[in-house]
């Protein structure tokens, strides 16, 4: 039977800015052809990606799992409003941070994030 994928929610902002510092910021961006693959399905801009990215202080949690291929992946969730969130998708190598992909919410995530969606 396959491993069942781990998969831990961070909320608490300390830790959130800590994995922001250590793992995502200063690293050269690779955008992966899932990425692109995934922005041009769901119509959305490549600026779009420019704009919310570096927003770091509208991410209110951050889910960190084990990748098939042993690499840990770090899903960024970003919050602009009520009704407008947003995911990135990342896996942080050496010097580089693959980005695997961006997701645009247009609902609440309440009973994903519980905590924060109060």
């Amino acid at each position: 039977m396959p491993k069942e994928k781990e998969v831990k929610t961070i909320e608490d902002k300390k830790e959130i800015e800590r994995i922001i510092r250590d793992k995502i910021e200063g690293k050269k961006l690779i955008f992966t052809d899932w990425y692109k693959i995934g922005i041009m399905r769901k119509g959305i801009s490549e600026k779009k990606f420019n704009e919310i990215f570096p927003q770091f202080d509208k991410v209110f949690a951050i889910e960190t799992e084990t990748l098939r291929k042993g690499d840990k992946g770090y899903e960024l969730f970003y919050k602009f409003s009520n009704n407008t969130q947003y995911s990135i998708g990342t896996i942080p190598k050496k010097n580089k941070l693959l980005v695997i992909h961006l997701i645009e919410y247009k609902r609440k995530l309440e009973k994903r994030f519980k905590k924060f969606m109060q």
